[in-house]
């Protein structure tokens, strides 16, 4: 990989295209399947899965476990970085959240249904 600087996002799609690739040149060649998913987030599997194709005699394969050995465990790779903010709010850092709606006010007694409410209440409560 270049010197350039790297998003997780953009490394995860690079890692992903080529697992993909040595995913079907294994499972051709050697009738091996393997479980990219798990690969993505095991650093253990990971190191199996590279170490495993790294003796075989493809060259492709092998370039490929080049690269995503760089990608995973390079200086700054996927396993070597660390996040300190939890996912969700890395994800919702660009936006601003939005402010809580107001809470309709409450009517005197609960709908009925087929009453008068012309939303069925049950209805969404079994969809959440």
């Amino acid at each position: 990989m270049s010197g350039e600087p790297h998003t997780r996002t953009t490394l995860e799609n690079q890692a992903f295209a080529l697992m993909g690739r040595m995913h079907v040149i294994l499972r051709r060649q050697t009738g091996r399947v393997t479980d990219i998913e798990y690969m993505r987030i095991d650093p253990g599997y990971c190191r199996y899965i590279l170490k495993m194709i790294a003796s075989s005699d493809n060259t492709d394969l092998h370039e490929i476990a080049i690269k995503l050995e760089e990608i995973y465990f390079g200086n700054d790779g996927l396993f070597v970085r660390t996040d300190t903010k939890p996912l969700l709010a890395r994800l919702s850092e660009p936006a601003q959240p939005a402010a809580p709606a107001a809470a309709p006010p409450a009517a005197s007694s609960p709908a009925k249904p087929g009453g008068d409410d012309p939303v069925d209440r049950g209805y969404i409560g079994r969809l959440r």
